[in-house]
């Protein structure tokens, strides 16, 4: 009972990250879109800077890498959380455990 509790609590933990990680992220891409209609200089930037997400190429590889890195930091993240994966086998093929 109290273990399902703990893994509750940590399941609202990791759904609270991703909720903000995104809310971040749309955050990001709505104040560039608000940078395109500033006067001046600060206006062109944004413009190009939409431009260059919204085009269709850039935009699918840029999210491809952002993903990709996105998956390799939360599996890193998972790996140092979770401990060495190295296990040691006796003779015929059976775990042994460290003494």
């Amino acid at each position: 009972m109290i273990s399902s509790v703990i893994l509750m609590e940590e399941n609202k933990k990791h759904i609270l990250i991703g909720s903000g990680l995104i809310v971040f992220f749309f955050i990001c891409l709505g104040g560039i879109a608000a940078a395109a209609y500033l006067p001046g200089f600060a206006g062109e930037l944004g413009r190009m800077c939409l431009a260059w997400i919204t085009s269709p190429f850039l935009m699918e590889s840029a999210l491809f890498f952002l993903a990709l890195t996105l998956l390799f930091a939360v599996n890193a993240w998972r790996r140092n959380k979770d401990g060495d994966d190295w296990v040691k086998l006796d003779e015929n093929g059976h775990p042994v455990r460290d003494k």
